[in-house]
C-alpha cells in the first residue's frame, strides 16, 4: 500500500523537524521511520535532512509505502466494505470469523480476507486492526490501511478519541433484580418515574489465574474497566442493552454482564448456555472518530444481526 501526503507550509520553521512535530503533530514513531528512511519525504522534489530550516510555502510530500504484505494466507472469503478511502477501511464483520490469524485459525480470518482483497488488486498490504473484536462478536472493526493512520489511531484509542457502541443480549430482567442496587463498583440509573434505565460498572478486571483466555473482576490487582450501559428492551427471559466502553479490557462486557448476574447467553468462556442462540449476542453496532489523516468526524453504524434479532422477537418475553 502506497499513500503520498502534500503539503505546502504558510509560514517559516526552523526545521523540517519542527514542521511535521509541531505543526503537523506527527507520530514520533513515523518521523523516526522517515529519518531513518523507512518511509520516504520529499521537500520541493529534494530529500534534505530534517533538520534543515523549511521556507514558507515549500511542498512538502510524504511518501509511506508498505513493500511487504503481513505473513498471513491471502483467502477469498466474504468481505461486507462499509467504507474506504485512503486511510480506513471501515467492516462489518460477521459472527463465527477471528479477527487476527491464530494457531487454531490460519486460513479464517478477518486479516486473511483483507489480504486477498488486496493482493487482488495487486497492493501489498499490512494489516493493522483498529478495534479486534472477538471471533463470536459481529459488527464494525476498523483498519488503517498506512502506518500513519495506525499510529494516530493508536493516539486516538490512548486518548480515547474513538467511541465505541455496542448492543448486546443478556439474560434475565434489571427492573426485577432488587440485587442490582447492592452490588460494589455498580451504580443503577433511574428515570423521573423511578424506572431503572441503565447503569456504570467500574469493576477492576484481571487474567483468571491458570487461565490464557478468561478473565474475571479482582478488586486486589486488576486493571480498571469502566462500562456504561442502556436498557434498550427489558423481558423477563432476555434484555437488550445499548454498551459503552470506558475502556478497552479483553472481554469486558462479557465479564462486567456476568459479574451483574445477567450473563450473555451462548458465551463459550463465561456462560455455556446454547439453548437458544449459538453464539453470545454481542455486536459492535456504532464507531464514531475523527479521521486519522484529516480529522473530519466519522460516524458508522451496522444494524442488529439476524441471529439477535431472532433471539429478541422468539424468546424475549
Amino acid at each position: 500500500m502506497r499513500r503520498i501526503l502534500t503539503y505546502e507550509n504558510e509560514l517559516d520553521y526552523d526545521s523540517i523537524y519542527d514542521w511535521l512535530r509541531g505543526k503537523m503533530r506527527f507520530p514520533r514513531s513515523i518521523v523516526a521511520a522517515l529519518r531513518s528512511g523507512e518511509q520516504d519525504y520529499r521537500v520541493n522534489g529534494k530529500k534534505p535532512v530534517l533538520w534543515q530550516p523549511l521556507p514558507a510555502g515549500s511542498r512538502i510530500q510524504i511518501i509511506l509505502e508498505d513493500r511487504k504484505s503481513s505473513p498471513f494466507a491471502p483467502v477469498n472469503l466474504p468481505l461486507n466494505i462499509i467504507y474506504e478511502d485512503e486511510d480506513i477501511l471501515l467492516i462489518d464483520k460477521p459472527a463465527g470469523m477471528p479477527s487476527h490469524p491464530s494457531m487454531n485459525h490460519q486460513k479464517d480470518t478477518l486479516a486473511n480476507a483483507v489480504l486477498y482483497y488486496y493482493q487482488k488488486q495487486g497492493i501489498p498490504f499490512v494489516f493493522r486492526i483498529a478495534n479486534r473484536l472477538d471471533m463470536d462478536t459481529s459488527g464494525l472493526v476498523a483498519v488503517s490501511k498506512n502506518s500513519l493512520a495506525a499510529a494516530r489511531v493508536k493516539q486516538m484509542i490512548d486518548k480515547r478519541q474513538i467511541h465505541r457502541e455496542y448492543l448486546c443480549i443478556v439474560e434475565g430482567s434489571f427492573s426485577a433484580d432488587s440485587s442490582l442496587a447492592k452490588r460494589d463498583f455498580v451504580k443503577m440509573r433511574y428515570d423521573a418515574d423511578g424506572q431503572m434505565i441503565g447503569g456504570r460498572i467500574w469493576a477492576p478486571i484481571s487474567r483468571r489465574e491458570g487461565s490464557v483466555l478468561e478473565r474475571r473482576v479482582n478488586a486486589s490487582d486488576g486493571q480498571t474497566a469502566l462500562t456504561d450501559f442502556e436498557i434498550v428492551q427489558e423481558g423477563a427471559k432476555y434484555s437488550l442493552l445499548r454498551v459503552w466502553l470506558g475502556t478497552g479490557r479483553t472481554h469486558q462486557i462479557r465479564v462486567h454482564m456476568n459479574y451483574l448476574g445477567h450473563p450473555l447467553p451462548a458465551d463459550y468462556l463465561y456462560h455455556p448456555v446454547y439453548q437458544d442462540i449459538s453464539r453470545q449476542p454481542l455486536h459492535s453496532a456504532k464507531l464514531r472518530f475523527p479521521h486519522p489523516v484529516s480529522g473530519r468526524q466519522m460516524c458508522f453504524e451496522s444494524r442488529l444481526p439476524a441471529d439477535m434479532r431472532h433471539l429478541l422477537d422468539n424468546f424475549h418475553s
